[in-house]
């Protein structure tokens, strides 16, 4: 995980940022280390997030689609109705998030890890406890 900082289209992207709306289609993030990070309804279209670290982050309304999540850790985030139709969340860590009414057609959560995890459908997701 990189924890240098960096910024993309003018947002400065590290940890507790406010980038609320943010608008980062297809951009680079992979190993970044954006822990608790405010994304809520930001767009992040295409983006490459490979092994980010985005505990704790608030992702709510944000647009994942397509985005390569493989290896991310979302542990603790919260994606209330994200849309992450067709994102590869293979390997992601998942424990404690908050998918609640997200949309997640064709994602690929193969090997994904779950623990009180609360699944679109309100479920609650206990698989890897």
């Amino acid at each position: 995980m990189s924890t240098r900082q960096k910024s993309i289209n003018g947002y400065r992207l590290e940890p507790f940022a406010n980038l609320q709306g943010a608008q980062l289609q297809r951009a680079r993030l992979g190993g970044m280390n954006l822990y608790c990070v405010n994304l809520r309804n930001a767009d992040l279209t295409e983006a490459d997030l490979r092994g980010a670290y985005l505990a704790e982050a608030q992702l709510s309304g944000a647009l994942l689609t397509a985005c390569n999540m493989v290896g991310i850790n979302l542990s603790g985030a919260t994606l209330q109705r994200a849309t992450m139709n067709g994102a590869d969340l293979t390997e992601a860590n998942l424990r404690n998030a908050d998918l609640s009414g997200a949309r997640m057609y064709g994602a690929d959560i193969k090997s994904a890890k779950f623990c009180r995890t609360i699944m679109p459908d309100l479920r609650v997701n206990n698989q890897d406890c």
